[in-house]
């Protein structure tokens, strides 16, 4: 990203240590720092540590002698305030409009300045589910904030689970992606694979891995679109797209599209995702209260029931009446005149504006050849991935252009 002037505020956590990384990696990068701590960052991180990374005082104490300015004169200096690590307690101090120390007075003084504003949470796993602490971050993203999630991981505490900090290459490529110029698309891309329960632990899946789609993502952010990324949770994820919403089984993913594409106006969604064809309707053989984990060891007969195909719906959700699709179709035959029917069909059936096609025997180890079809008729073979995202680019730059 361009040369900024970033605020970094930190609060009390054991993620303080991680996140100096994070002003050591923007002064590296040429970026103006000045970090802003609360009086519990001390008891991680001591301020000639944050004053050696950034090369300039720590503001910690909102009334220090000639600093008492300070925090809307920093606002107004600022071009970018990202607030790592985020804990629970200023999450909650934020949204609940408190500004008792340095680090929320800075916050609330930075507020409308056009901007980005951007809290990277760090706590505890119950913590971060808390209804208060959830709650918060709702109202924040409301306001115009960027809440970035957490990771899955070991923690401090010793327990494992969501409310890591996530890591700081992981911050970096996030926060370029938010204050990236974007003259380009708004694009929702899906990617991954459904996943349709059994019982508790078991489910119906494929093999998808979400690469391709994670691939497409990042590269089509680097050329400057909008990408709203809709991905298995269990999916590679991009890296360079901000906003990420994640589903698990079709319910989900058909959830998740039809709110996105009723509330925002999309110019095209690049539908990636393997959609399992089939939900599970019913078992038999098995005793017990339908819930929790299946006995083993005993003959089960598994009903499933066809799912509506979700890419024949997505212009019927769209806000956008102009909304383009380009849809993804498999194969598992080497007969090329069944690949062009099946293109066929999905044009004739979802009204999609393309086709991407790839056979399942043509994918091998460092080898992933696509066809895209802008008719039936009207293929355009290319040799891997970063090709596809130069093609699609440039179908996304004539949607941008055309766009009111």
């Amino acid at each position: 990203m361009k040369s900024r002037r970033i605020l970094h505020l930190m609060s009390g956590s054991i993620a303080c240590a991680k996140a100096t990384g994070l002003t050591s990696a923007w002064v590296k990068a040429g970026h103006e720092v000045r970090v802003a701590a609360t009086h519990s960052v001390a008891q991680f991180v001591g301020n000639a540590t944050l004053e050696g990374f950034s090369g300039h005082p720590v503001l910690s104490d909102a009334f220090a002698g000639g600093r008492v300015m300070d925090h809307v004169n920093l606002a107004r200096w600022a071009d970018l305030i990202v607030a790592a690590p985020a804990t629970a307690n200023l999450i909650n101090k934020l949204a609940a409009g408190i500004a008792d120390d340095a680090v929320t007075s800075l916050w609330q003084a930075a507020w409308e300045r056009g901007y980005p504003m951007i809290i990277v949470p760090a706590m505890n796993t119950r913590m971060w589910r808390y209804p208060a602490t959830q709650a918060s971050v709702e109202r924040l993203t409301s306001w115009g904030g960027h809440v970035l999630p957490t990771a899955d991981g070991d923690l401090a505490c010793g327990e494992m689970g969501a409310g890591r900090m996530l890591e700081v290459d992981d911050i970096l490529a996030r926060v370029e992606a938010l204050t990236a110029p974007r003259s380009g698309a708004k694009i929702l891309i899906t990617g991954g694979g459904t996943r349709e329960p059994i019982d508790s632990v078991r489910y119906i899946g494929n093999t998808s891995t979400g690469r391709t789609a994670s691939a497409l993502a990042d590269r089509l952010a680097n050329h400057g679109h909008d990408v709203t990324w809709l991905g298995a949770a269990q999916a590679e994820q991009p890296r360079r797209v901000a906003r990420r919403v994640h589903y698990s089984s079709f319910a989900d993913l058909r959830d998740a599209l039809q709110r996105l594409l009723s509330e925002e106006s999309f110019d095209a969604v690049i539908h990636a995702a393997a959609v399992s064809d089939y939900s599970v309707a019913g078992l038999s053989g098995t005793a017990g209260s339908g819930s929790g984990k299946l006995p083993s060891g005993q003959e089960l007969e598994l009903r499933l029931q066809p799912n509506p195909k979700l890419i024949d719906a997505l212009k019927g959700w769209s806000r956008n009446p102009s909304l383009r699709i380009a849809g993804f179709k498999l194969t598992d035959t080497s007969d090329t005149d069944k690949h062009r029917q099946s293109v066929s069909e999905l044009f004739q059936r979802a009204k999609t504006d393309l086709v991407v096609h790839n056979d399942l025997g043509d994918i091998r180890a460092g080898t992933h050849p696509f066809t895209v079809y802008r008719a039936p008729d009207r293929p355009d073979r290319l040799g891997d991935v970063a090709a596809l995202a130069d093609w699609l680019n440039y179908w996304l730059n004539d949607l941008a252009e055309d766009a009111p």
